[in-house]
């Protein structure tokens, strides 16, 4: 006589108990490669460069509206206090990356008040999906760690 037995190595049941807490974590992953991103666009020194007369104003302290600030030397775009760099951060309550109000002005570019002088260029540093770097490192990152976690939590080992 011949018998056969069938063995289920995976359950769904510890699959479903685990997914939230899964995906939660692949979101954060996610979230904290993007903010490493644009802070790496940042400090790449964004396209275009700075208009001589702002080089001009930093190193004489003086910042947008004549606000006054520390001076300094730095060419890099969006980088003369460094309070919107600073403010770059990943909140994992909300799923969302946190900055001061004008970095979506500066993403985006927007007209100089001062009506002499050129607009203010767009400076893209929030763009991820042409990002390489977000692209090859950080979705494979978030998404290989799933991806085992998942594998685990589907496993019937250890119930």
């Amino acid at each position: 006589m011949f018998s056969t037995k069938i063995t289920a190595t995976y359950s769904f049941k510890k699959l479903l108990s685990n997914i939230d807490e899964i995906l939660s974590e692949a979101e954060d992953n996610l979230g904290q490669a993007a903010e490493k991103v644009m802070k790496q666009k940042i400090d790449s020194g964004l396209k275009p460069p700075l208009a001589k007369f702002t080089l001009k104003m930093r190193k004489k302290g003086v910042g947008w509206g004549g606000r006054k600030v520390q001076p300094t030397n730095s060419e890099l775009p969006l980088k003369q206090t460094g309070a919107l760099y600073d403010s770059l951060k990943f909140d994992k309550k909300t799923k969302s990356i946190n900055m001061l109000a004008y970095g979506k002005k500066h993403h985006d570019g927007f007209p100089n008040p001062n009506p002499k002088s050129e607009d203010v260029p767009a400076r893209r540093f929030m763009d991820l999906e042409e990002d390489n770097t977000f692209q090859t490192k950080g979705k494979a990152v978030a998404l290989k760690s799933m991806g085992r976690k998942l594998r685990s939590a589907f496993s019937k080992k250890g119930i």
